[in-house]
């Protein structure tokens, strides 16, 4: 059951904007206002549009909104999609969806996954600049034609390839992040051809930072100083993107799309840490670290379209994709008074591979619209390492020695139709086959296999012309980790805020039952948007990371942990403000309440998930100033803490509690001319502390030592200036 209380906030919110949306209409029948669209309004009508025409249920954002604020990673501009969470203050790299782990959300790019050194199995999305994107598709229940992964959601990301998007443009932007140093992008894409063949130029280069820097500070039991770590750690990227596409019409009946993509991320990271003595005034010791890492994709997609008949078109695509990950640490260690006590030098490589191939057929039937589809896929991971300690030679680290090849092949099939006036149904079936072979640094392999049936429904019934109800049932899976499949260990500062990691072979992929059902209602010629939904997830041997204190180290291992539940509910809305005589002045608002619960089979405790906020939320403004050709936004970005207890597999308890976190957002986007706007912004004005608290407790539950962390956030300033030709 529900806690009323989350849930009923959001209902009971929702209830009186729909009171007021329903006022809003009346009072726009009585007067006529006029309303000056800006490139925003255009954008969100837009995107509305494809909301309401979507077979399932989604969030769509296109350019305009998605830039609005100038930030220049995508993972940024996306805190302020309904819904989207990340996992620290400073950090905007892996998505997670309603809050969950970025474990359950899946991201596509042009419907596609993207092999990341990472190893899961999603896409780091702070190395893709917002202004090469064109839009975003959030899915929270999929179709059969889509992979099987993303429980909690698919984000796909639309990047801007082909001329039938946007005119020709270049943008280039420059700004500062507070205490740490100048930030900036510059962006392009130029389309040309005729009738036959049509070329696209599209790509970026891009120079931001993060500071990810924290003190952890220990207690005994009675709060006596014990100690603690200060921890600084500054990094700098420096990336090239380049998304060029060719289009090419053979005859009437066939086209072909090829795709080459290439994206390489170097990051220069200062990382140093100084371990405090019991006072926690003095430094006990202190060791310096220059890591630099470079992350490269390089893949090529061609796809070729085929119209057998005006009834029956068959698709074939390629996806070739090579990437790795070189790392290099040089470290440098020093006593409490400051000589040098040891050097270490440390290299990693991880080698990537994917080769895809998929047929889709679709064939127009009576008020059929069939779908059949199959693909083969197969992905390799290959770690390797050295280590030179104090001018001396070491061996690799074998449990950092490992290869994993995984092959899934899929098969579906979907139907759409309509019942009756105004109705869409979407049934379908996947079935997926998966084999995972590791190779330890003995040459011992481990091979599992599994094969699924994911099967889907959607549907999609209007009330009116603008209010429709949508309903979705679908299964969905949730793989490993690819490094969390070796039995490797990767040590860390071996405390329980940056644990080593360990491996584990025979963890299992786990199932989801998802539903989801859903309100929408359009209004002000589809600039305005009510949405209010509710879900359920149903989880089969779950997976979760659990800390483990072994000999005075903790490590974190994922385990299948027993089943669980999650429900809770979404609104969003976007509101033209003209009822209440604020012309061209629109609110926006997004929010997302969750309740979770998981049976852990080895201790027979039941808690709710790991590391997961209750609550998100979103509030915006955007206020067109015709007159200067302007629009001011204004964003407030929410995310609950939490309060967690977890029982160890020794009998010991943890106690994990995070205070909630808050950012707003100040934008002022002017066109300068027809072809020419400018986006000035200022981020994260508040750049509020992250505070965390994390009690140990003995097996009697008695508490035996604490640890609190404080991580500061930082301000930024940019400024884009984009130009259409």
């Amino acid at each position: 059951m529900l806690n009323k209380h989350p849930i009923g906030i959001i209902l009971s919110l929702s209830g009186i904007l729909l009171s007021n949306v329903s006022l809003a209409e009346e009072v726009n029948e009585l007067d006529v206002v006029t309303v000056t669209a800006s490139a925003i309004d255009d954008s969100a009508q837009l995107a509305h549009l494809a909301k309401q025409n979507a077979l399932n249920g989604q969030t769509i954002i296109m350019a305009e909104q998605l830039n609005q604020f100038g930030d220049q990673p995508l993972g940024d501009a996306l805190r302020r999609v309904s819904g989207v969470h990340f996992d620290g203050a400073n950090r905007a790299r892996e998505i997670q969806l309603r809050g969950l782990g970025a474990e359950y959300t899946q991201v596509t790019i042009n419907g596609r996954r993207i092999i990341d050194s990472s190893s899961s199995r999603s896409v780091q999305v702070d190395r893709i600049p917002s202004s090469l994107v064109e839009r975003i598709e959030i899915t929270h229940t999929p179709l059969a034609s889509n992979d099987g992964q993303g429980a909690a959601g698919t984000v796909n990301i639309v990047l801007k390839q082909g001329s039938e998007y946007l005119p020709n443009q270049v943008g280039i932007g420059f700004g500062s992040l507070q205490d740490n140093g100048k930030v900036g992008d510059a962006t392009f894409q130029y389309s040309t051809g005729n009738d036959t063949v049509a070329v696209t130029l599209a790509g970026g280069i891009q120079q931001q930072r993060r500071n990810e820097s924290k003190d952890e500070l220990e207690f005994s039991a009675d709060g006596e100083a014990d100690g603690g770590e200060i921890k600084t750690n500054e990094r700098r990227y420096e990336q090239i993107n380049l998304i060029p596409t060719v289009d090419i019409t053979l005859n009437n009946s066939n086209s072909l799309s090829i795709e080459p993509t290439f994206l390489q991320t170097i990051e220069f990271r200062d990382d140093i840490k100084r371990k405090l003595n019991d006072d926690q005034a003095t430094i006990k010791e202190q060791s310096k670290e220059f890591r630099k890492r470079t992350r490269q994709n390089t893949g090529l997609y061609t796809e070729l379209n085929t119209q057998i008949s005006d009834d029956i078109a068959l698709t074939s695509s390629i996806d070739w994709q090579d990437g790795y990950e070189d790392t290099t640490r040089d470290q440098d260690n020093f006593d409490d008074q400051n000589v040098l006590t040891g050097t270490r030098q440390r290299e990693q490589s991880i080698d990537l591979n994917l080769i895809k191939v998929g047929f889709k057929t679709t064939h127009l039937v009576g008020q059929h619209a069939l779908e059949y589809g199959l693909g083969l896929s197969q992905e390799e991971r290959k770690e390797n390492n050295s280590e030179v300690k104090n001018g001396e030679k070491k061996d690799p680290k074998i449990d950092s020695v490992y290869e994993i090849t995984e092959s899934i092949n899929h098969l579906y099939v979907q139907d759409s139709f309509s019942l009756f006036a105004g109705n869409s149904t979407t049934f379908g079936l996947r079935a997926e086959d998966s084999k995972t072979e590791t190779v330890d640094f003995a040459d011992d392999s481990t091979t599992k296999r599994s094969t699924d049936f994911l099967p889907s429904f959607n549907l999609k019934q209007a009330i009116d012309t603008s209010s429709y109800v949508r309903l979705g049932i679908a299964k969905t899976l949730r793989r490993p980790d690819l490094r969390s499949l070796s039995p490797s260990i990767k040590e860390n500062d071996g405390t329980f805020n940056d644990p080593d990691s360990a491996g584990n072979p025979n963890a299992t992929p786990e199932s989801i039952l998802g539903v989801d059902l859903a309100f929408e209602h359009y209004f002000y010629d589809n600039n305005g948007l009510v949405s209010l939904s509710v879900f359920d997830r149903r989880f089969k041997d779950k997976l979760e990371t659990i800390n483990t204190n072994v000999d005075g180290r903790f490590i974190a291992t994922p385990e299948n942990t027993g089943d669980g539940t999650m429900q809770g509910a979404e609104v969003e809305l976007r509101l033209p403000l003209n009822s209440l005589g604020l012309n061209n002045v629109t609110g926006w608002f997004n929010a997302t309440a969750v309740e979770t619960e998981v049976n852990i089979t080895s201790t027979g405790e039941k808690r709710r998930f790991l590391d997961q906020p209750d609550h998100l939320g979103n509030l915006g403004f955007d206020w067109t100033l015709a007159t200067f050709n302007s629009t001011i936004g204004l964003s407030i970005n929410y995310a609950s803490g939490y309060d967690q207890t977890q029982e160890l597999t020794d009998g010991t308890f943890e106690k994990n509690i995070v205070d909630s976190n808050s950012r707003v957002d100040l934008s002022i986007r002017s066109e300068i001319t027809k072809n020419t706007s400018i986006n000035v912004t200022a981020l994260n004005l508040l750049a509020k502390t992250a505070k965390r608290e994390d009690k140990f407790f003995d097996a009697s539950n008695a508490l035996d030592s604490y640890t609190t962390t404080e991580e500061p956030t930082y301000r930024s300033i940019y400024l884009k200036l984009n130009h259409t030709f």
